[in-house]
């Protein structure tokens, strides 16, 4: 078993990190940029833990150990908290210009309680009531990037059964379940204080999944086993072969499978 914390805090000014879906990648005055100061790519907690576990054989009969050993459970959980966000205008109402078709006017706030009663929904994320845009001609005084997202939560778990075949040669069985509790991990809110989708969420994460699949491992004489490989030869240096298929496509074993 493996588990890992991380507290951090990102804070730049220079906001270039991500997509700008969330927030100018240039300075919505270039006279003041002391006001671009903020959050960065700033995940402030980030939990992971990975485990994975034998099943103990069921011993009780000859009968009961073939069909309950060589079991394997695993499973990778994450969770943490959310991207930050600039509350925006949408449409260069400053006349400040635009770069790369990039518009880096902000919002303003006007003081008012960010969260309270009903937010933190997908019809509500946040308090739209507390923005504002400014005035043609003027630039928001609202911070970079001061506004956090949802957080995201998954689970994904592979049950495995391992059948020898000869001594170098091994064949798996796998269900792989991804988002196995079914967690809805929602989008970053409409960030654009003049438009009517303004504080809304309308885009989700995956949700959960099953897969199915096999796997062929091959050893050398040595027990040594190397990295998967498409490599089919019969030459007795290769160390092991790997072979991922789901219905009639086939996958090398990666990030996204549990192996």
């Amino acid at each position: 078993m493996l588990a890992n914390y991380t507290y951090a805090k990102n804070l730049t000014n220079a906001p270039d990190f991500r997509s700008p879906m969330f927030k100018s990648s240039f300075p919505q005055n270039n006279n003041d940029l002391n006001a671009e100061k903020g959050p960065g790519c700033d995940i402030r907690h980030r939990f992971s833990l990975s485990a994975v576990y034998a099943i103990p054989a069921y011993r009780r009969s000859n009968f009961s150990r073939r069909l309950t050993q060589n079991w394997q459970l695993s499973t990778i959980y994450q969770v943490q908290s959310g991207f930050p966000f600039t509350i925006s205008v949408f449409g260069d109402t400053a006349n400040a210009g635009t770069v790369l078709g990039e518009n880096p006017i902000r919002a303003n706030y006007d003081g008012l309680p960010l969260y309270g009663s009903g937010t933190h929904t997908a019809q509500e994320w946040f308090n739209t009531a507390a923005f504002l845009a400014p005035p043609a001609y003027t630039f928001g005084n609202t911070g970079r990037n001061t506004v956090y997202g949802p957080g995201m939560q998954t689970l994904d778990v592979a049950v495995v059964r391992e059948f020898t075949v000869t001594e170098r040669l091994k064949f798996q069985i796998r269900g792989e379940f991804f988002n196995a509790l079914n967690q809805v991990n929602l989008g970053t809110p409409n960030r654009f204080v003049n438009t009517p989708q303004f504080g809304t969420i309308t885009e989700a994460g995956t949700r959960g999944a099953v897969e199915r699949a096999h796997r062929v491992l091959s050893q050398n004489p040595q027990g040594s086993p190397s990295k998967p490989s498409w490599n089919l030869s019969r030459s007795p240096r290769k160390r092991l072969i790997a072979v991922l298929y789901s219905g009639s496509s086939l996958q090398t074993c990666d990030s996204t499978h549990l192996c």
